[in-house]
């Protein structure tokens, strides 16, 4: 009986997203949401972001701090879509120097985008301990990349203070860090 409760546990465990095992999501506390429209009403997603209790003001894109950022989509994308709009964004926030030092690992996060449908979401999430983002597709976990750096750049395409993708949606996704004293 001992043996079939672990085998179902371990059947169980297997199955679940990686978010549930470990610490992404479930460990930090929504800061802050909002919404992308195309042409100012054509939802295109619903961005959610989570960040440890502790994480003040002006560490949210600092390598010690560790971030969720979960986007629910109204529409249909491509993959190329979603690369189209993070070089757009990335090249005029960035200097071509930046982007060279973390292209390796753009790469390797657009390799890993796939198309959406309305009702999928992707989270990407940074572990601040472990240093890596894991990008997860309906749960499932699609990519690990190492590297602060770039974790720093690519949710700055949200966060940055230097031309995000919205200024609106950057202060209400970080309306939930104001109170906190630095």
């Amino acid at each position: 009986m001992k043996k079939i409760s672990l085998f179902i546990l371990t059947i169980v465990m297997s199955t679940l997203p990686l978010s549930l095992q470990g610490m992404e999501i479930y460990n930090m506390q929504l800061q802050g949401s909002g919404s992308v429209r195309y042409m100012g009403f054509i939802k295109v997603y619903d961005a959610h972001l989570y960040t440890d209790p502790t994480t003040l003001p002006g560490e949210v894109l600092s390598p010690e701090s560790s971030r969720c950022l979960k986007l629910n989509y109204a529409v249909s994308l491509t993959r190329e879509n979603f690369i189209e709009a993070a070089e757009k964004i990335l090249n005029r926030q960035h200097d071509p120097l930046t982007i060279s030092k973390v292209r390796p690992q753009l790469d390797l996060l657009h390799q890993n985008y796939t198309e959406v449908d309305d009702g999928d979401s992707y989270v990407l999430c940074y572990n601040g301990e472990a240093q890596t983002t894991r990008l997860f597709r309906n749960g499932i976990e699609q990519v690990v990349i190492p590297s602060a750096d770039f974790a720093a750049v690519y949710f700055g395409i949200w966060l940055g203070e230097k031309e995000p993708l919205s200024d609106n949606l950057r202060a209400n996704l970080l309306s939930g860090l104001r109170g906190k004293k630095s």
